[in-house]
């Protein structure tokens, strides 16, 4: 009889990357998820043995494109860390010399806990502010679309850093997204994502509701659910970028700063 999976040994040599700044090419086979469920199983260990405080959650690969070229019925979720949170125009300094995929996002802030079974139908019911965000993805692989869904996952979705930018009209979220332009160092980069590309914020914060709700877990009031790119993403480094996202006369800019190797 096999043994059952211990995602334990998984999590503690991602935290050890993680903390050293440095990727792994795999995990070891012999404590390798191969499932998503084991996959979440290390991302939970992780969470616990990094030690950072919870500060709500991230969904990724979660367009009807990505999802279709993965294989993947739902989107990916990771976790956020309140210690990984940068203000707006601040420095964002990451630890490995590898690249950053900069993903310009739409944020919601909760107002209210939810605990499993307690969702409003109408998921902006339990919304209290909505912002414009980038996510930084710094994976602790290096390459993260080559180890497989269940280690991506166990790396927590490749969560790196956050900034949660000015709070917008959720009415004018199309908005936003049809007129953003992204810049590197003052170079256009990207624009926002449409057809099968797109994601629906919205749509992404009704299933990790209902994810929320089959596992158990109670969303917190002030929980952070940032809900996946809705522009090109974009990846950066290594040293010193200026990044920005203009869009319906605001802007949202960070300096990204790695390590030159």
């Amino acid at each position: 009889m096999s043994q059952p999976f211990d995602p334990r040994a998984a999590a503690s040599l991602l935290v050890k990357a993680d903390r050293e700044g440095r990727q792994l090419t795999e995990l070891p086979a012999d404590v390798r998820p191969n499932t998503l469920m084991e996959g979440y199983a290390v991302q939970a260990a992780y969470a616990e043995a990094l030690g950072e405080t919870p500060k709500g959650w991230k969904l990724g690969v979660g367009s009807v494109a990505a999802m279709a070229a993965g294989n993947l019925e739902r989107p990916l979720v990771g976790r956020l860390f309140a210690e990984r949170f940068h203000p707006p125009g601040s420095t964002v300094r990451l630890p490995c010399a590898a690249p950053v995929t900069v993903e310009f996002e739409i944020a919601f802030v909760l107002g209210r806990d939810i605990a499993p079974g307690t969702a409003p139908a109408d998921a902006m019911g339990a919304v209290a502010s909505t912002h414009v965000a980038f996510e930084l993805v710094q994976s602790r692989f290096v390459d993260r679309r080559a180890v497989g869904w269940p280690s991506f996952v166990g790396d927590n979705v490749g969560f790196g850093a956050h900034i949660l930018g000015e709070r917008i009209d959720p009415a004018h979220i199309d908005r936003v997204v049809k007129t953003v332009e992204e810049q590197a160092d003052g170079r256009a980069v990207g624009r926002g994502l449409s057809g099968d590309d797109a994601i629906d914020p919205v749509q992404a914060l009704r299933f990790l509701f209902e994810r929320a709700s089959y596992h158990g877990i109670t969303l917190k009031r002030g929980d952070v659910v940032t809900t996946g790119a809705v522009a090109k993403p974009f990846d950066v480094g290594p040293g010193s970028v200026d990044v920005a996202a203009l869009y319906l006369g605001g802007k949202l800019a960070v300096r990204v700063t790695t390590p030159q190797g």
